[in-house]
């Protein structure tokens, strides 16, 4: 769609956009309350005159009815927030709330602070329409639901900051690393350079008070919008997770398979629960179920579930390594089958869980169905491809240890270095100093690399196009890991974005080196679901096993053992390889 540009020429009077402009067949029908629709794929409106934006005080009221929750919605707004740089306002809305955040001179730390208000007890519904407004005079910032006060807040005073990179957005809330689109309708937006009373407020509310008669327009019945999956397993601990299509109380229940350790815990007025279960017992079996019950008092209830508490060092273990599950969901489900047809005790995935991070129907659509129901029973570790552009929505999914970006866990007697490929490793780097304190500190028997871009690969054309050219062979910024891997010993690196798989010969030193002398064999398995690639024509000097196809990794460890198996979408191998740590000392 394009860019569409309205202009802001004045706010010495109300700003008052009401879309009359737009195609016919941008509106809801009038028996339904009207208003512009927004599918969640749609760009936002941006106004390209930012030079009339409120200053010193400011009010923003619009008619909104919201399809797809957000856990950053925007309606209208000009925002940056960037880790520390947080600049402007926007008015949105959360997974259950109506928010507020604004920016002033008075709470300037350096970068700008923003204060988020929420409509706290007020929890729209999905479909219905409701008047949104707040206001701010320069020393109280006031949120406002259907002409009601329903926050406010001191913390802010002063003149509103701004920067010359935020865009001035209705239908979104964008900055310059997130772009979350409307799902819903907007019937008006006003926005004022000065700060309306709560009579006037209320008045506005009135004044359109009719919408609020007409029934929700969404399917508002209970359902689960992902089913319960689990991640970060430890030999005590496990989070569960699921969300819902309403704001949700939920109960977990969690029990040994003897019966004993149970374990009930509650969540209140959430769309997405995350559940972490303790005191639980090494490589153990526990059943779980979960309750929820909406507003209305309609209940659903999870069928029963299992999981495996993850195994001491002495306990034999298997595990999946799959990547690129970002397109072809009948793919992605015929995987995920096979690889949940040998019951492993865990999955590694190697980044581009989704094809666009930042929409959410990605995430509810395609990856989690297509990932049940192996993600319910066996917890999955990811690490960020570059597909997930670095979301929200995947930091709000997963459950994982800090900083998530990049983090590291031990399975037995295994230790997984998960690495954000899309960061910086260059010498010196945060992460690769990360990576080598890390490695150092491992006493794993069994060490593992995981990051979404290929160190080194055969592939024809992502990294140069090897039918005319020349190619680095590899991603570069990953190339930076190697000389740790080889200096700590890691046995495999795990990585993805080149859709096919790959075993090379054991590396070290730019040279094949066998894997008892310290070499380390690097493998693509990327075969999840994305559109396969091609491999140059010619081999490389490291390349080992090559297949064009859909797959996974199949991994069993028992003590100095390792089986090594690649399994493609139909469950016929194709590669298979042992390793026996039993006479070496790495």
């Amino acid at each position: 769609m394009s860019v569409i540009l309205l202009s802001l020429l004045t706010l010495t009077q109300p700003q008052h956009w009401d879309f009359t402009s737009f195609p016919e067949d941008r509106f809801a029908d009038e028996s339904t309350g009207g208003g512009l629709l927004f599918d969640g794929s749609a760009d936002p409106i941006y106004i390209d005159d930012k030079s009339s934006l409120p200053e010193n005080a400011m009010t923003v009221s619009a008619w909104v009815s919201i399809d797809e929750p957000n856990r950053w919605g925007g309606i209208i707004g000009c925002i940056q927030d960037n880790g520390d740089l947080e600049l402007g306002w926007i008015l949105g809305y959360n997974e259950s709330q109506f928010t507020m955040a604004l920016s002033t001179s008075g709470a300037d730390d350096g970068n700008g602070k923003l204060t988020y208000l929420d409509s706290g007890d007020v929890i729209y519904q999905l479909g219905q329409w409701y008047h949104v407004s707040a206001t701010y005079d320069g020393k109280t910032l006031q949120l406002y639901v259907d002409g009601k006060r329903v926050n406010q807040t001191e913390s802010q005073s002063g003149s509103i900051l701004y920067n010359k990179e935020m865009p001035f957005t209705i239908g979104g809330y964008e900055d310059d690393n997130e772009l979350n689109k409307f799902d819903g309708r907007l019937k008006s937006v006003t926005l004022d350079a000065r700060a309306s009373s709560e009579k006037a407020i209320s008045a506005q509310f009135e004044e359109g008070s009719t919408l609020r008669s007409f029934d929700p327009w969404v399917n508002t019945e209970l359902d689960w919008l992902v089913m319960p999956y689990i991640n970060w397993p430890t030999t005590t601990e496990m989070s569960i997770s699921f969300e819902t299509t309403l704001p949700t109380d939920a109960e977990l229940q969690a029990y040994h398979e003897t019966g004993r350790c149970t374990q009930t815990i509650q969540s209140s007025g959430k769309r997405l629960h995350h559940f972490r279960l303790t005191g639980l017992e090494p490589n153990e079996k526990y059943f779980y179920i979960v309750k929820v019950t909406d507003f209305r008092g309609n209940t659903i209830e999870s069928p029963r579930l299992s999981f495996r508490t993850a195994p001491e060092t002495e306990d034999s273990f298997t595990f999946i390594a799959i990547g690129d599950t970002q397109a072809q969901a009948e793919v992605v489900k015929r995987v995920s089958d096979v690889a949940y047809s040998h019951r492993p005790n865990l999955v590694v995935h190697a980044g581009d869980l989704v094809t666009t991070g930042s929409n959410k129907s990605h995430w509810t659509g395609h990856f989690f169905p297509a990932m049940q129901p192996l993600i319910s029973r066996v917890p999955f570790m990811p690490v960020l491809g570059n597909h997930e552009q670095d979301a929200q929505h995947y930091y709000d999914y997963m459950v994982l240890p800090e900083p998530e970006r990049y983090y590291s866990f031990t399975f037995g007697n295994a230790e997984f270095f998960m690495i954000d490929g899309n960061r910086s490793l260059a010498e010196q780097s945060e992460q690769l100093n990360w990576l080598e304190q890390s490695l150092a500190k491992s006493k794993a028997k069994w060490k593992f690399a995981v990051l979404h871009q290929p160190p080194y690969t055969s592939d024809s054309n992502d990294y140069g196009d090897t039918y005319h050219t020349t190619s680095t062979r590899g991603d570069m910024n990953a190339r930076n890991i190697v000389s740790v891997l080889e200096k700590y010993g890691v046995d495999i690196c795990f990585s993805g974005h080149v859709h096919d798989y790959e075993r090379t010969f054991p590396i070290a030193g730019n040279k094949v080196i066998p894997w008892e002398d310290g070499g380390v064999m690097y493998v693509t398995t990327a075969g999840g679901g994305g559109h396969l690639e091609h491999f140059d024509p010619t081999n490389t000097w490291f390349g080992h096993k090559k297949a064009n196809c859909h797959h996974l990794v199949y991994i069993a460890i028992h003590g100095d053992i390792l089986e090594f198996q690649a399994i493609d979408e139909f469950g016929n191998l194709f590669d298979i390889i042992t390793l026996d740590k039993g006479n070496l000392s790495r």
